[in-house]
């Protein structure tokens, strides 16, 4: 099996089992792979990258317990940005094969499935054309943490349509800009 064709395995798998998380569930597991990323060292890097993931700790939150949530939930924070750049913005050049990919674009709707597709299914289809996508532009080429990010979207895409949670990434986004000029902004004292 190729190393691309394996990433795929690896990538349905693990969304299979994170679309049947809640959204808390998914900005916990967030939050731990990349924590316990961050803490590695290189050939730890390696090994969790060839696996797929981290092993995730028994019994313990790494010190953070709820954190690990809100720890994840900023993370999001740094993925929702290239999402935006991928699915939403007409600048895009891959915008149009993204959409072309994900289930409910078919026929040019890009809203919400609906019909005799079950929630999880749906998200299962979009989460596993997102993935591959946002390994490479996301820190430490590891591919749970790309799965997560593609997950947390596919729900959203889901709940909302394409249309309103772009708009909602939009704002989200320009919120955490403005806040960040505000703080920049203000002098020293």
């Amino acid at each position: 099996m190729s190393d691309s064709t394996n990433q795929q395995a690896v990538l349905a798998s693990q969304i299979q089992t994170l679309v049947e998380l809640s959204e808390d569930d998914l900005f916990r597991k967030l939050g731990i792979q990349v924590k316990q990323a961050e803490e590695a060292d290189a050939a730890e890097l390696e090994v969790a990258q060839a696996n797929g993931a981290f092993a995730e700790p028994v019994g313990i939150e790494m010190g953070l317990g709820e954190n690990l949530r809100a720890f994840g939930a900023r993370w999001w924070a740094e993925i929702e940005p290239k999402l935006y750049n991928l699915l939403c913005s007409s600048e895009s050049s891959e915008r149009s094969q993204i959409l072309a990919q994900l289930p409910e674009a078919k026929g040019g709707t890009a809203t919400a499935v609906s019909g005799g597709d079950s929630g999880n299914a749906a998200a299962d289809n979009i989460a596993t054309a997102l993935a591959p996508l946002l390994i490479g532009l996301l820190p430490f080429n590891l591919p749970i943490i790309a799965s997560v990010g593609a997950t947390i979207a596919a729900k959203m895409i889901l709940s909302s349509g394409l249309k309103t949670t772009c708009d909602m990434w939009q704002e989200s986004i320009e919120a955490r800009e403005a806040a960040k000029a505000k703080t920049e902004a203000k002098p020293a004292e």
